[in-house]
């Protein structure tokens, strides 16, 4: 039997082990007679239930524990037990019922007991009822008696909860100090589950100031310190949500939501709590209904527990759905009135978004009485544009911005959205990780589109291609992060390259792959969620100059033909001969489905089927370029498409068909490509993969005409023979099968002796090949992703500093292929320049019909 005090011990130690807890309270405590030690028992039990999620069961036995403990007639066991059954009832949603247990039980105790009580007061003043002020008087008051009395075990939980509540009033540094005290003291006393808790926090702290990749790495050290334990974290699933949602990664956020609903048994504070991230996740995802179904029975669960300002975000999110829904505008205007105040009320932190939000809504409902509260929230909304985080100091911008289109000053509005996009430039310069990069561009995409749609209306070419400049492509265009990877991310490359080997002789032999494809799916998503947390540069893109591009095309004698999207229009704005121009061209949704009818005919023709490529490049022609051209002379030309528009088979096109023609992604990577070097001589490599109708028969032809070329083939053509020939080679050849992943496609890869070169295998190059032909059908596949951004294989080696990728957009004819490849080369050993190697391969299609749609089928990246 255990002496009371040693009761009391186990109780104020139980979060160390739960279950050894849980276990010896009801072997040892529970049957003891003494009703003081039987009450330790049930009180033990309650907490370790009530934190598994079965409510129910919890309240029994501290209602339980609450009676003997009266019956001991100890006065101090009573209010121990009231201050918890008053926390359980508050974190189970009956917060009124429980603030008042705790009252009583703060009014009744003293010492010890009395700290203890402020401690579980202050968890639920701060974290349920956000009155963060309140909770820290009561920390403080319990901290003190905690450092006199010597209890590190609630002195670790006072010095946890008083971080969390400088977080939520802003001061940073104070919340580091107060988590890393309570990470040290849990680490002394063997809680580990506190300890995880503390590297979680620490994980928020980062977070909140705008340092992804480091709130990214902690929750992932949190979540497997929990897993370890076989515990979850209700708290930190909705962090790790917030943060995905923060980088653009909307899927993740979604698929943890969901995850966590799924999990185990929650409590009802746990499920609002998890359904307001879902609601997120699916707002962001484009799933509306789901969104809006899910944030409203989050509203209501939360209006149910009295937690007002964790309402908000609900409410929040909710309007923001049937916004999008297009529901009628006058009822929501009212709704949005009621939120906003409701925001004030509570100094809830979702405030300038509800602004925005409203300022939105009042937008579309024409009365003065609209006008004005419009006018009111985007100037309240303004002032966030000096707050904390990047995200707060660009919606701040963009409320400045509408102010200023309301009063009709354009320049304000281009000041203000520059400024807004700016403050985003610098959290993205912190991102290490492609992905990551492009992805969260989504987030500039409504200032981005309000300074282009100002820009046109002025009339100022020159400030349009300035704007359709500002947002393009930025993170191809940022510095790249140190190259490499870090140990386990190489060696899991490896293991995932190993499991795609096994998978392509299973199915090649008709065996089962389901346990493979897992391994290789766990792999994959180890490795993209140790990548997302690398960090960047520091340094953002560099400017943009309209006078250093036109000098640059004059030396060249090209035009920059750059096409834009605004409001389902497609714009051109063509620089060239020391002057910019715009003209509309036309419908942007004729222009896609034009691309596509392109790429059908290309595909057809590479089958020796009939095709209609004439009048695939003319129709072509009309929906891209109309009259883009007219004047350009024997120019060259170099075009950017939007993000929509960049698998484009630009040679099909009449106008461009007989002049050598490249294109980028931006003109300020067409200008940084066109500045870049080989490394150091004229060190050619070629590598052959398996598997090909050809045999890769390009290779030693070419080769032939070109002895100083470096061969791969057979089984000598590995992943790492690949990687050390390609690094720092001034012209690379890769004959090989490619594989576009629509859903992951930094996961795209060649085919190897050894198995696929992912994308990610790339950024283990110190020096990327200066310019790199890939003759793989659809190697040059782009996925638009974020705002103007793309991913694939092809942007992944111009990012890297590759001036320039010759690559394919659809299937092409083996045998076709070795032709244009050899006059391809054939060209650029006489030293022309990617576009003019093209060109030279379509003059030598002549009018054969699937030699015609081969080399079309092929496109310059770069330069």
């Amino acid at each position: 039997m255990m002496t009371r005090g040693e009761a009391e011990e186990l109780l104020r130690t139980l979060f160390t082990d739960p279950d050894a807890a849980h276990s010896r309270a009801w072997d040892e405590l529970v049957p003891d007679p003494d009703p003081f030690v039987c009450s330790i028992g049930h009180q033990v039990i309650g907490i370790v239930v009530r934190d598994r999620g079965e409510s129910e069961e919890a309240l029994g036995h501290l209602r339980t524990a609450l009676r003997l403990a009266r019956r001991s007639l100890d006065r101090g066991r009573a209010g121990d037990v009231r201050a918890t059954l008053g926390a359980t009832l508050a974190l189970l949603g009956r917060v009124d019922e429980g603030l008042s247990h705790l009252d009583r039980a703060v009014e009744e105790l003293s010492g010890l007991s009395l700290a203890r009580a402020l401690v579980r007061r202050a968890r639920i003043l701060g974290y349920v009822l956000a009155r963060y002020e309140d909770g820290m008087a009561d920390l403080r008051r319990a901290r003190a008696i905690f450092a006199h009395e010597g209890d590190q075990v609630w002195e670790a939980r006072a010095r946890n909860l008083e971080g969390l509540a400088y977080v939520s009033v802003g001061d940073l540094g104070a919340a580091t100090s107060a988590f890393e005290e309570f990470g040290r003291l849990s680490a002394s006393l063997g809680d580990r589950w506190a300890e995880a808790t503390s590297v979680h926090n620490l994980g928020w702290v980062a977070q909140v100031a705008d340092d992804l990749p480091v709130a990214l790495a902690r929750y992932a050290e949190a979540g497997a310190r929990y897993d370890a334990l076989g515990m979850t974290s209700v708290e930190l699933v909705t962090d790790q949500c917030d943060a995905f949602l923060a980088g653009g990664l909307a899927r993740d956020a979604l698929a943890v939501a969901e995850q966590a609903l799924a999990a185990r048994p929650l409590h009802l504070p746990e499920r609002a709590d998890l359904l307001v991230s879902l609601a997120d996740a699916a707002l962001a995802a484009g799933d509306i209904e789901r969104a809006v179904t899910a944030a409203d029975e989050a509203s209501r669960l939360l209006r149910g527990q009295g937690r007002d300002a964790h309402r908000v975000r609900a409410d929040l999110l909710a309007l923001s759905g049937r916004v999008r829904q297009g529901r009628t505008s006058s009822p929501l205007l009212r709704r949005a009135e009621r939120l906003v105040e409701q925001a004030r009320a509570v100094r809830a932190l979702e405030l300038p978004q509800v602004l925005m939000l409203g300022a939105r809504i009042a937008r579309s409902v024409r009365s003065a009485r609209a006008a004005a509260l419009a006018e009111a929230w985007l100037a309240e909304a303004a002032s966030f544009r000096h707050a904390r985080t990047s995200a707060e100091r660009a919606l701040g911008w963009l409320g400045q911005a509408w102010r200023a289109e309301l009063a009709g000053d354009p320049g304000a509005v281009l000041r203000a959205c520059d400024r807004g996009l700016a403050a985003l430039d610098e959290q993205r310069a912190t991102l290490g990780s492609p992905e990551l990069m492009a992805v969260s561009s989504g987030h500039g995409a409504e200032l981005a589109e309000l300074g282009a749609r100002t820009a046109l209306a002025s009339r100022d070419a020159r400030r349009l291609l300035r704007w359709s400049e500002r947002w393009r492509a930025t993170a191809l265009a940022a510095p790249p992060a140190s190259s490499g990877h870090d140990p386990q991310t190489a060696a899991d490359l490896a293991a995932l390259r190993t499991q795609h080997k096994r998978l392509a002789e299973a199915r090649a032999a008709g065996e089962p792959t389901d346990r493979t494809e897992a391994r290789a799916a766990r792999l994959e998503q180890g490795v993209r969620q140790r990548l997302l947390q690398a960090r960047g540069s520091g340094t953002g893109v560099f400017a943009f100059d309209v006078g250093e591009l036109l000098t640059a095309l004059a030396e060249d004698d090209a035009v920059l033909v750059e096409l834009t999207e605004l409001d389902g229009l497609l714009h051109a704005v063509v620089a060239g001969r020391g002057r910019v121009r715009h003209l509309v061209v036309g419908e942007a949704a004729a222009a896609a489905t034009a691309v596509d009818f392109s790429l059908f005919t290309l595909r057809q023709a590479a089958r020796g089927r009939r095709a209609q490529i004439d009048a695939a490049g003319a129709r072509l022609q009309r929906a891209l370029l109309g009259t883009a051209l007219d004047g350009a002379g024997e120019s060259r030309v170099v075009v950017s498409g939007t993000s929509a528009l960049q698998g484009v088979p630009w040679g099909l096109l009449p106008d461009l068909a007989h002049r050598p023609v490249t294109s980028t992604p931006s003109a300020r990577l067409w200008l940084r490509a066109r500045a870049a070097q080989p490394v150091a001589g004229d060190r050619r490599v070629m590598v052959v993969g398996p598997g090909l109708g050809s045999g890769g028969a390009e290779v030693p032809a070419v080769a032939a005409e070109d002895p100083r070329a470096e061969v791969l083939d057979g089984d000598a053509a590995t992943v790492a023979a690949a990687l050390e020939a390609l690094d720092g080679a001034a012209l690379a050849h890769v004959a090989a099968h490619g594989h576009f992943r629509e859903d992951s496609p930094l996961f795209s890869s060649l085919t190897l002796a050894d198995g696929p070169l992912l994308v990610h295998d790339l950024q283990r190059l110190d020096r990327p090949p200066h310019r790199i032909v890939l003759s793989a059908c659809e190697s040059g596949v782009l996925q638009p992703v974020g705002d103007q951004e793309l991913l694939g294989l092809a942007a992944a080696l111009l990012s890297m500093g590759t001036a320039g990728v010759v690559s394919s957009l659809a299937e092409v004819d083996d045998a076709a292929t070795v032709e244009v490849m050899v006059a391809l080369h054939a060209r650029l050993r006489e030293g022309g320049g990617l576009g003019d190697a093209l060109l030279a391969a379509r003059e030598a299609a002549g009018t054969d019909p699937v030699l015609t749609a081969t080399a079309a089928s092929f496109t310059v990246l770069g330069t």
